[in-house]
């Protein structure tokens, strides 16, 4: 049986709908444990916030946070604890150069797709033994996941947890990371139980194209685990609840559309450039990114079409970034980063999940990929603003009226 898609939002229903009340749940379910295993974690991370940072972060993304320390040590601390200094400055290097300079990926992608292969991927499978929980390995973990290129966003928020930890006695340090570690570790088994029928294909997929990925530089975002993928969902909705005040605050609203959603391939879609992205000229009917750019010129939101998170709102203008706020829709694993990126950028941003991942490198497949639109209108929906019942949607475009609120 060929596996199409890593994860599924659908899950065999007409529309994500359940999924978004599941997620919702589950969130507040993750919150409520959290206060009984790491209440003393956040805490004495708020005082260290107050006395050296001089903020205070939102409780529920130190959660977040707290998570991804936790879910990353799971899945990657064997790997890390082997990296060898040398290959690992190597390889940062490598990502920052075709960070800073996009001219420079064709060149050094295929070299970080060798060198991701051979040092970054393998892991003993025979290894039972955890490495310790203290802070150099934690260190350990953090120059790995930087070697990867792939969380350059998630370190960032990361870098305080650190400071904070090595601001402790190592009895301390020791003492919080081992809470840290068994919180992830009940995340990981509740968030199977809730959430693991929307990624119960992503191994056999994983099985089936690992090979064609190999050797590539996409291999360690390929290889993403599914608690990864739990967690990211859960951070989608964080993040939507803590901006959602600031999002409805501003006076701009932009919908930023990844490119798998466009019917036409790149080379003949009309789409022409702007500085927040391609928008949307019309040149094809029952294109999904057609029907949601008319729908934004109805109901006064802007609607753009970004080719990848890393380079969304890159061109914005400061008069953009004051009066913006975004619903950024992408694909779990490309999500987080992208809404961290809007939000250091002074923009709010809402998430929404794409249904399906719609990559044309680990997708056979030229169907454009599709949201709950049902939630894209909740999200939308500020207070401020009443929408049109008649939204012209996919579902209108095919002769039906889309459901309303």
């Amino acid at each position: 049986m060929i596996v199409k898609t890593p994860y599924s939002l659908k899950n065999g229903a007409d529309d994500s709908n359940e999924y978004y009340q599941d997620i919702s749940n589950f969130t507040d379910q993750v919150l409520s444990e959290s206060e009984f295993h790491i209440k003393d974690v956040l805490d004495d991370f708020k005082d260290y916030e107050s006395k050296y940072v001089k903020k205070s972060s939102p409780r529920d993304l130190m959660v977040f946070e707290v998570l991804m320390i936790g879910v990353f040590w799971r899945a990657y601390i064997k790997r890390a604890v082997k990296i060898d200094p040398k290959s690992q400055k190597l390889l940062a290097e490598l990502s920052r150069e075709r960070t800073e300079d996009e001219e420079l990926k064709p060149i050094v992608d295929p070299i970080r797709g060798v060198l991701a292969t051979l040092i970054l991927l393998p892991e003993d499978p025979k290894s039972e033994e955890i490495p310790e929980l203290n802070v150099e390995n934690l260190d350990k973990l953090f120059k790995w996941l930087e070697a990867t290129g792939e969380f350059q966003e998630e370190l960032k928020h990361l870098k305080t947890w650190m400071d904070f930890l090595r601001d402790l006695n190592p009895q301390e340090s020791s003492s919080h990371l081992a809470k840290i570690f068994m919180f992830a570790d009940w995340f990981e088994y509740a968030s199977n139980n809730v959430l693991g029928s929307y990624t119960c294909k992503l191994e056999g997929f994983l099985e089936e194209n690992r090979e064609k990925h190999l050797w590539n530089e996409d291999i360690m975002l390929f290889t993403r685990k599914r608690s990864e993928y739990h967690l990211n969902m859960f951070g989608a909705e964080v993040m939507s609840r803590e901006f959602r005040e600031s999002f409805k605050s501003r006076p701009r609203k932009a919908l930023l559309l990844p490119r798998c959603m466009c019917l036409l391939p790149e080379s003949e879609c009309m789409a022409s450039e702007t500085n927040l992205g391609r928008a949307c000229t019309g040149c094809t009917p029952k294109c999904r990114v057609n029907a949601l750019s008319r729908c934004g010129e109805k109901n006064e939101f802007e609607v753009y079409v970004v080719s990848h998170e890393s380079s969304a709102l890159s061109l914005s203008t400061q008069k953009d970034r004051d009066e913006l706020g975004i619903v950024g829709v992408a694909c779990i694993m490309n999500l987080i980063s992208g809404g961290w990126k809007s939000e250091s950028l002074g923009i709010p941003a809402q998430c929404v999940l794409l249904d399906s991942c719609g990559c044309r490198h680990w997708i056979n497949s030229s169907e454009p990929t599709d949201i709950s639109e049902y939630h894209l209108m909740k999200l939308l929906k500020t207070g401020t603003k009443v929408f049109e019942d008649d939204w012209p949607c996919s579902a209108q475009l095919n002769g039906h009226k889309c459901s309303t609120m």
